[in-house]
């Protein structure tokens, strides 16, 4: 870089760049003590007619009575309007106005929960795809206290000095084999970056695997099978999990993991 007739700061400015890497969001929700329990959930799509709300409601009154008090939710909050042919027809709230307001009711119904939530495609469909930039996340936020907004598409969470957790959300198609997608994402992460936890949405299936030391989870859904993923023929694994892990100096020591499957 001599030759350049750089400057030592500029040197430096430039080497930087060659280094810098996506901005990460990351959040310090570390919990007292060595053992973590938490709720997850993922893909509910409000505003889609095939949402479960009576699942949402067990959801809730589940975690109230396991006594979770943090809930994780891995993206696709919201349907969004995807405009691919004949959607409008499969939904029962139309527009962004409408999906927030029943998504803000839904949020209301678990005051004494702190959900933490990324959003999804569906979601960014209102900020991105449509070019009209409006965050559902953020503007959730905004409306019920009860909600933390990670951010977009992925976020890591430090549960204790000792164990990180990531928050995923794919933008891909389903694959032949219902583990190959986290196993994929487990696989892609650098070394020295793994998380201890992945939570990850998007494919509507719930998988837990153990894989390059990471704590794997696809999300499962609270949305039922759609006419389009019927006729994709992609199943959905409706239902939703608690989380409880025991961390030491090493990271974690043990880990139980429950699922709670939705069969209506």
């Amino acid at each position: 870089m001599k030759n350049l007739d750089l400057t030592p700061h500029e040197e430096k400015l430039i080497k930087q760049s060659l280094r810098a890497k996506p901005p990460k969001n990351v959040f310090d929700h570390t919990f007292k003590g060595n053992l973590i329990r938490f709720g997850y959930f993922s893909d509910t799509h409000m505003g889609e007619k095939y949402f479960h709300e009576s699942l949402w409601r067990s959801m809730i009154f589940t975690f109230q009575k396991e006594e979770i008090k943090h809930v994780y939710g891995a993206g696709d909050i919201l349907e969004g309007m995807s405009g691919r042919p004949g959607h409008i027809y499969e939904l029962a709230h139309i527009g962004a106005s409408a999906q927030l307001a029943y998504a803000t009711s839904m949020f209301k119904l678990g005051t004494n929960l702190k959900f933490h939530i990324i959003t999804g495609n569906h979601d960014m469909w209102f900020k991105d795809k449509n070019n009209a930039g409006l965050d559902v996340g953020e503007e959730l936020a905004s409306r019920c206290k009860n909600i933390e907004y990670l951010g977009q598409w992925e976020a890591d969470v430090i549960l204790n000095k000792n164990c990180r957790m990531k928050l995923f959300h794919g933008n891909d198609g389903t694959a032949y084999a219902d583990s190959y997608k986290i196993q994929k994402l487990i696989e892609s992460l650098e070394g020295g970056e793994k998380p201890n936890i992945i939570l990850s949405g998007h494919y509507h299936k719930q998988i837990a695997i153990f894989r390059r030391n990471v704590f794997g989870f696809e999300c499962g859904t609270l949305c039922g099978q759609t006419r389009y993923m019927r006729g994709k023929k992609i199943q959905a694994h409706k239902g939703f999990g608690i989380i409880e892990t025991w961390v030491g100096k090493h990271g974690v020591e043990r880990l139980r993991h429950e699922f709670f499957p939705f069969y209506g």
